[in-house]
């Protein structure tokens, strides 16, 4: 992965971690109760490999964030260059 890409997939992680530590939600509770397979969303905690828009869409959902609401918390965790010299 790029420098970016990692960087943004790290903060995407964060921000999960966060709202779902925030709203005392279990790991087996999220996965299990939204059909989320385990290994999907270490995938996208561990931020070792590109997870698919679908994937984190459907976690943030489980997290009952709006996307808006995930976007300005992902915004908040990333430099603010973050994209100026892509």
């Amino acid at each position: 992965m790029q420098e970016n890409s990692k960087m943004l997939y790290k903060a995407v992680a964060v921000v999960i971690s966060e709202q779902k530590d925030l709203k005392g939600i279990k790991y087996t509770e999220l996965c299990y109760e939204n059909e989320i397979p385990m290994s999907t969303y270490d995938d996208i905690i561990n931020a070792k490999t590109k997870a698919s828009f679908y994937n984190i869409a459907k976690v943030v959902k489980a997290l009952d964030l709006s996307f808006e609401e995930f976007g300005k918390l992902l915004d908040k965790k990333l430099p603010k260059n973050f994209l100026d010299n892509e």
